[in-house]
């Protein structure tokens, strides 16, 4: 059984080999010709890439600049101070002026592999908006939208054609480059709790994400929500939508409370992330220990590979593959 085939099987609910890491069982595909991937920081193909030549003009007529302290980009200035005036300040990306064949040719010996192939939407909706106004006056306008049609028809009008975009693009990456996987990456929570309520984001961004989720499963396409922060109260939308996975922090302490309340309606991603990294012996320990908080939930693994030796990564790796 390939890596791949294990993916799928595991997901499925059928026999599999092992439990699936991120790093190991999963090929990340981001090419710099699509520029948000060069903008944000995040290129991912048969090519090195310095991230300190990131930043840019990325789609939507953006303008990021590349902090290496973040690890990522912060967008600079505004599309448009009243959501009302997205239709004339938005330049939306022409997938068809994307030489495809030619990206597909260029990585061909990178995209031969027996993994799963994934590729990341950066972003999703809030985040999006956040990107167009700032993060205050998007929640505004989130907040808003119940009590001003105007505000609602301009946040759906702009969503809607986000969501036909983002599934154009994910037929295109599963057809071209046979990506699987995809990534919709948009933050709902902070530290303490989500950004909104359950009823604006079942009004305003559920429908958009749940086409998304149905165009992946139409493709025969598997769906990933990264989304961090405390978003307990988000997790209906996420399993009436269809969502395969959730990845979100380990810091903000629910991964726990959410893999125990949800299993078997939605696979959990859980990071194993020691913070004493003095010895072997202690990162086992750790290892050992989150393992033990997850035994008999099915649940998969991301090993963060900043900071830990190779040895110290490697066993994390063994561990995770002798569970049953």
């Amino acid at each position: 059984m390939t890596k791949r085939d294990n993916f799928f099987a595991f997901f499925q609910g059928k026999e599999y080999d092992h439990v699936p890491v991120l790093s190991e069982d999963t090929l990340s595909f981001q090419p710099r010709e699509l520029h948000d991937y060069v903008a944000r920081g995040f290129v991912s193909d048969a090519f090195p890439f310095d991230r300190n030549t990131a930043g840019g003009k990325g789609w939507f007529g953006v303008e990021w600049e590349y902090e290496p302290s973040a690890g990522g980009s912060i967008d600079k200035g505004r599309t448009f101070d009243d959501v009302t005036e997205w239709k004339d300040k938005v330049v939306f990306p022409d997938l068809d002026a994307i030489d495809w064949e030619g990206i597909k040719e260029r990585n061909k010996d990178f995209l031969k592999t027996d993994r799963i192939i994934c590729a990341t939407v950066f972003s999703g909706y809030f985040e999006r908006l956040i990107a167009f106004m700032d993060f205050q006056d998007s929640a505004m306008a989130l907040a808003m939208a119940g009590a001003d049609p105007d505000y609602e028809d301009a946040i759906k009008g702009l969503f809607e054609k986000l969501t036909n975009l983002y599934c154009d693009y994910i037929e295109r990456m599963n057809k071209y480059f046979n990506v699987e996987m995809i990534e919709l990456h948009d933050d709902w929570g902070t530290q303490k709790s989500a950004m909104m309520s359950l009823n604006v984001h079942h009004e305003l961004i559920f429908p958009y994400v749940k086409r998304v989720v149905d165009k992946c499963h139409e493709l025969g396409m598997l769906y990933m929500q990264h989304s961090c922060g405390n978003i307990t109260d988000i997790f209906p939308d996420m399993i009436e939508a269809g969502t395969d996975t959730w990845f979100g922090q380990e810091t903000v302490g629910i991964k726990e409370d959410m893999v125990k309340k949800y299993d078997g309606k939605i696979i959990c991603g859980v990071s194993i992330e020691p913070t004493d990294l003095s010895s072997l012996e202690a990162v086992k320990a750790y290892t050992q220990k989150e393992l033990d908080k997850y035994k008999g939930y099915k649940v998969w693994f991301r090993v963060p590979k900043k900071g830990l030796s190779p040895e110290q990564t490697q066993a994390i790796i063994d561990m995770i593959a002798q569970i049953k």
